[in-house]
């Protein structure tokens, strides 16, 4: 039977490699879907970089996704409310994957980046 709460952990790194981290940044996880994307959470960076997550499939069902079980993850960075990172997006996250051998569902959680945030967005781009 397929899960319905599903965890993603996101890991971001400054350009020099170390956890990007700030009490000003809060990180947005999404679901693009063809009308309006879903907010899936928003929470802080821990001190090693790091942005948790929990979501249930009720989350990622709108009017313009019925039945959708596979997201269209991307993370957003955002600092006092401006963008300053846009992750790429990671199409059809398939949280139901099983062991084919323990017939158990093996991808309830998932890992993304490290991704590196170099800078601010330019707003008049």
């Amino acid at each position: 039977m397929p899960a319905d709460i599903f965890k993603v952990i996101a890991r971001f790194e400054n350009a020099e490699g170390r956890p990007f981290t700030g009490s000003a940044y809060k990180v947005t996880l999404l679901d693009q879907d063809r009308l309006l994307d879903d907010k899936l959470g928003s929470t802080t960076l821990s001190k090693d970089g790091t942005a948790e997550f929990l979501f249930s499939t009720a989350d990622i069902l709108s009017i313009d996704s019925i039945g959708e079980r596979k997201p269209d993850l991307y993370f957003v960075i955002s600092e006092n409310g401006n963008e300053v990172f846009r992750s790429e997006i990671f199409p059809e996250v398939d949280f139901d994957v099983t062991n084919p051998v323990t017939s158990r569902q093996d991808n309830v959680t998932r890992e993304f980046g490290p991704f590196r945030v170099i800078g601010q967005i330019d707003p008049w781009i």
